[in-house]
């Protein structure tokens, strides 16, 4: 140890000194005037010698001494001390207050979601050191009346100590003061409950707290953005890369356009389009509203407006489905499809159903595929009761796809209508009614189904508005009318026919009586 003062030390004011002067050495204690440090100063005489530790210790405690001692700093202080020489050290510090938290809010739940952490490399195989990194979810959602979090109190501190054992007085912690905004309340005897009002995210800004229903990302949905799910409203004015998904209760809207993502809203969904790559999905509880979609799984329990086109997708519709051109995969629609074009020229296979819940649709081809194995079973059948057990389960099998087929959910409407063509490769289910096309056919027209002839009836293009239902039944008066009109007419004619026949037969002359006075014999008398 040097003998020059550190900066550390000039920095404390000198308080009490206590000299122990002995035959060998002379021993100097010095205290920092707040009695937080203890220095001790060591100088042996020429012929004198070092005092031992436990004399050291008990100058410290005759001197009132007694907290923070540092044995190790009084062996070191005695291994320096030569003649003529002193040696100096710090052998006791005092115990520091600690200052008391300052109030804060505690959620009443995780706040932020984050990648999982999980256990170090050497712990783990390296399928399970893999992290989500889209999970970086940095707001909370919440419903009403939902405790957010609570506010805490400061605390008042640990005291400290002197290093001759007088108490040190520690500072409070200060209080937090935070202003509920919007849709926020408090609750308990003292205010300190913090309740949402609606289904939305917490949002903090400075020192107000409060509950918003939308949630607006400026750019991209990336890295840097993560996975979405949120109680209320998200606008995306960019783009929503692949592999994210943007969960929102009460719509979405995206500026830009969608790739191999999934979209979920209870709400109406918006966006410019959509390139799914046999990967992407969209379930919308509402209305939902783009330019295009393409190679995507979609299920839909509003209306359906695709302005270009919608192509290879599978869409599963509870409304009405519009679009500009429709062409490729699989479309059921309960309340109708109105399309410009319909398939494609290369003759690309595409279903339409129309008027029939998609549903009922499943549940029709889990009995079908029931039903085919029962029949194979029925083949195969041991004995008779075997045979009426199966028998009797194929009837009631056949008793409920009855059933679905009789059903017409309230919406329904088993119509088609084409703006421009049809092309070939196009198979249309409406009702009861199927048609595949295999040559091109040229719109507008609506398509129905002919409930008394079967197949498809080809009308004029009428709105989507005005009901299949509506319109059969009115063909199916004209029908009847033009068949009772064709009667009437057929009987106009069998009578006009016989009339004639009876009036040529009236003017026909005798040939009997006419011949008598031509003959050349002589009359009688």
């Amino acid at each position: 140890m040097s003998d020059q003062s550190t900066p550390q030390q000039d920095k404390k004011t000198e308080g009490q000194r206590f000299l122990h002067a002995q035959t060998g050495y002379q021993l100097l204690l010095s205290l920092s005037q707040d009695e937080m440090e203890c220095r001790a100063h060591l100088e042996l005489k020429p012929s004198g010698q070092p005092p031992v530790l436990e004399e050291l210790q008990g100058f410290l405690a005759g001197d009132g001494i007694t907290v923070g001692l540092s044995e190790a700093a009084l062996l070191q202080l005695l291994a320096e001390s030569q003649a003529h020489k002193s040696a100096n050290a710090l052998v006791a510090s005092g115990v520091a207050p600690l200052k008391g938290d300052d109030g804060r809010l505690e959620y009443s739940f995780v706040a932020l979601e984050r990648p999982a952490t999980v256990a170090p490399a050497d712990e783990q195989t390296e399928e399970k050191r893999q992290v989500d990194f889209k999970v970086v979810q940095q707001f909370i959602n919440v419903e009403p009346d939902q405790e957010i979090g609570r506010i805490l109190p400061p605390t008042g501190g640990t005291p400290g100590s002197t290093v001759r054992g007088k108490a040190v007085a520690a500072e409070a912690g200060k209080p937090l003061y935070l202003k509920t905004g919007q849709h926020v309340r408090t609750g308990g005897d003292d205010g300190s409950i913090l309740i949402a009002e609606i289904h939305g995210r917490v949002k903090l800004d400075g020192d107000t707290i409060s509950v918003v229903e939308e949630y607006v990302v400026e750019g991209d949905v990336d890295f840097s953005v993560g996975n979405i799910r949120f109680n209320g409203f998200v606008e995306v004015r960019g783009d929503v890369l692949d592999g994210f998904q943007v969960s929102a209760s009460k719509g979405i809207k995206i500026t830009g356009n969608v790739g191999s993502c999934r979209l979920i809203s209870h709400g109406n969904i918006e966006f410019c389009g959509m390139d799914g790559q046999g990967k992407g999905s969209i379930l919308c509880g509402g209305n939902l509203n783009a330019h295009f979609i393409h190679d995507s799984a979609v299920e839909c329990w509003g209306n359906m407006l695709i302005d270009v086109e919608l192509r290879n997708c599978t869409v599963h519709c509870r409304g009405s489905l519009v679009s500009g051109l429709l062409s490729g995969g699989d479309y059921i629609s309960l309340a109708g499809v109105e399309v410009k074009r319909l398939g494609a020229p290369s003759a690309v296979k595409t279903v339409i159903h129309t008027g029939i819940d998609y549903h009922d649709l499943d549940r029709m081809h889990i009995l079908l595929e029931q039903l085919d194995t029962l029949q194979q079973q029925l083949g195969k059948a041991k004995d008779s009761h075997e045979l009426k057990q199966l028998t009797d389960k194929k009837q009631q099998l056949a008793r409920i796809m009855v059933e679905i087929r009789s059903h017409h959910p309230e919406g329904a409407n088993a119509k088609l209508n084409v703006k421009d063509r049809i092309h070939e490769g196009v198979t249309i289910y409406l009702g009861n009614a199927v048609e595949e096309f295999t040559r091109e056919e040229s719109g507008p027209l609506s398509l129905i189904e002919n409930s008394l002839a079967g197949g498809l009836r080809r009308l004029s293009l009428t709105s989507l508005e005005i009901n299949a239902t509506e319109l059969e039944s009115s063909c199916r008066i004209q029908d009847e009318e033009a068949r009772l009109a064709r009667l009437e007419q057929e009987r106009l004619e069998q009578e006009a026919a016989a009339a004639q026949a009876g009036d040529e037969a009236q003017t026909e002359p005798d040939t009997t009586e006419s011949a008598a006075p031509h003959s050349d014999a002589p009359a009688t008398t």
